[in-house]
């Protein structure tokens, strides 16, 4: 089953002033999706919101409307693709445009809402926009733009960020988190990593996490901070370290200070945990 709805937007006009409704697109439909499937979505400069729950469906909501003032030449096309496919939902959004020239005001009101099973994945992609995923217990896999993105309640095992400007909130999360951002804050509280690839240019990164024993934390950061709280377990911390400077809060044992590195270990555990950094500032807080 596709459903495909889309919305051509045409203005044209030679003289004076007008103030029109330039063009609207509205869906709101339920689609099948397994109770583990994912929401593959690609859009732009939308409002995001997505919320999982124990529906057997996917209920998908999107209201784009577009208002202007004044004098248009232009020509806009925006259209959206939903599909099922093998019990995974693919929505795909469409736009171009050709304008001319305009003299006045052109104002964009875009949302998505998505409803779907609690145990969904996602995969997402798009350039700006605000995002706020809640209760979604799958895989989540972001790459985007300039965005501000909270998630709350998503207790998968499997995180894979790509971002540019923007900042992350997370409230809880575990297993693994893969993570390449630019002008990025990212703060996660209350986690279970196992696995951390971590790698910012300028940026703070705040981590609240326990420690594996077996577990491997690699974090390359080169301006901004970098704040690691460990809540349990330890191990060994090596930090190579340009002009950034180390502190610690806890009971952290100094093996190694030099000026380019920095070896201490935590004794209640025994844990792989590797920082490198140029300009950030590193803190070490054992909770």
């Amino acid at each position: 089953m596709k459903a495909s709805l889309s919305v051509v937007i045409v203005l044209l006009a030679v003289t004076g002033t007008v103030s029109a409704q330039e063009g609207s697109f509205h869906l709101d439909k339920e689609f099948k999706m397994n109770a583990n499937g994912t929401v593959k979505l690609r859009a732009s400069d939308a409002k995001i919101y997505i919320t999982g729950s124990s529906r057997a469906t996917a209920h998908v909501k999107i209201d784009r409307e577009i208002t202007t003032k004044g004098l248009t030449f232009g020509h806009e096309e925006f259209s959206v693709d939903v599909a099922e496919n093998d019990g995974d939902l693919n929505i795909q959004e469409h736009s171009s445009s050709v304008s001319v020239g305009m003299v006045g005001y052109r104002y964009e009101k875009y949302t998505i809402n998505i409803e779907a099973p609690q145990g969904s994945s996602l995969i997402i992609r798009g350039d700006d926009g605000d995002l706020w995923i809640k209760n979604i217990d799958g895989s989540i896999s972001l790459d985007l733009d300039d965005a501000d993105v909270e998630l709350t309640g998503c207790s998968g095992n499997k995180f894979d960020f790509r971002m540019d400007d923007g900042e992350i909130t997370m409230d809880e999360a575990k297993g693994s988190l893969d993570l390449s951002a630019d002008d990025t804050d990212v703060t996660i509280r209350n986690a279970n990593f196992t696995h951390i690839d971590a790698n910012l240019d300028d940026g703070d990164l705040v981590i609240e996490t326990s420690l594996d024993d077996n577990g491997d934390y690699l974090i390359d950061a080169q301006d901004g901070m970098v704040s690691m709280s460990i809540t349990k377990g330890g191990g060994r911390f090596e930090i190579r370290h340009d002009d950034g400077r180390v502190s610690t809060e806890g009971d952290f044992k100094t093996i190694e200070d030099s000026e380019n590195r920095t070896r201490m270990t935590l004794a209640s555990g025994n844990a792989k945990v590797n920082i490198r950094t140029d300009d950030a500032r590193v803190k070490l807080i054992q909770r």
